[in-house]
């Protein structure tokens, strides 16, 4: 049951930690929180089982092109001109919520089903010490993994990565010596979102994605971003992977109702002890 409940809490940990990216990337290149980021995701997620009946490979494009641009739209006409006009953290909250209010309506309005399943194909199973581990969860855990990987060597071998982050250390700076903030910024909000679509994704094809499924996993990746260090990459990843663990564990010991009850308590004990995260700064990525 020990190495179960690990395994299972990892391949959990990382599908989160792909809106958790989303939300580290964002917040710590741009400096602004996105709320809507969740609804966003699964958004392009329903697409995605939309475009299914074509083509899988087109259907996954069409949703992660589809969040990625709505992404970099958002930032680039409304949430950096708000900011260059002295937008604080309440303003934010604010517009990016009631953006997830309007796409959460689109999918209302748009959409035949109010919760769907992602019929992705299968990859068999893997046996583990014993335990026996669907392919495609293996699949899942690594994809979120070799993401980490190529963010951090965009981040450190391309010029859009540099720019991330000599605008996430020094704004002011990063402006005067001609790096393009604003596009910078929209990029970054739309390979967000993009993750979080990624996130959706795969989450619709092991459970289910329904309405509301936007603002719970919205939600539960600034609250794993938060403990991380928010704007932190390897800390938001190492959140993820310890709460999805918590949530694999307190499910099988206590219960799923008991879930959400001990992840939250750990969070607060978390941030009673390190207000900033467990690898947390100021903002930095």
């Amino acid at each position: 049951m020990i190495l179960n409940g690990i395994i299972t809490g990892l391949i959990m940990g990382g599908i989160l930690s792909l809106p958790v990216l989303g939300v580290a990337v964002i917040y710590g290149i741009t400096g602004i929180p996105n709320f809507a980021i969740g609804v966003i995701g699964v958004f392009g997620g329903f697409l995605t089982w939309y475009f299914l009946s074509f083509n899988m490979g087109i259907a996954i494009l069409v949703g992660v092109v589809f969040c990625f641009a709505i992404g970099y739209i958002i930032q680039r006409i409304l949430l950096t001109p708000i900011s260059e006009r002295g937008g604080d953290s309440t303003l934010f909250f604010i517009i990016t919520v009631s953006l997830g209010f309007v796409f959460e309506g689109l999918m209302r309005a748009i959409f035949p089903r109010p919760s769907i399943s992602l019929a992705l194909p299968r990859i068999g199973t893997i046996n583990i010490a014993g335990v026996t581990v669907e392919g495609f969860k293996i699949f899942a855990l690594l994809f979120a993994l070799g993401t980490l990987v190529i963010i951090r060597l965009l981040e450190e071998h391309t010029e859009i990565g540099k720019s991330w982050q000599a605008t996430s250390q020094n704004l002011k700076l990063a402006k005067l010596i001609g790096i393009k903030t604003n596009r910078v910024f929209s990029i970054a909000s739309g390979i967000g979102c993009a993750l979080a679509c990624v996130g959706a994704i795969f989450w619709g094809s092991l459970y289910n994605l329904n309405l509301m499924t936007g603002w719970d996993l919205g939600f539960l990746g600034f609250i794993i971003a938060v403990v991380g260090g928010i704007g932190n990459i390897w800390g938001g990843i190492i959140s993820a992977l310890i709460m999805g663990m918590v949530m694999s564990f307190s499910g099988y010991l206590l219960g799923g109702m008991w879930q959400s009850v001990i992840l939250y308590f750990i969070v607060i004990l978390v941030l009673i002890v390190a207000p900033k995260g467990i690898l947390g700064s100021e903002r930095s990525l």
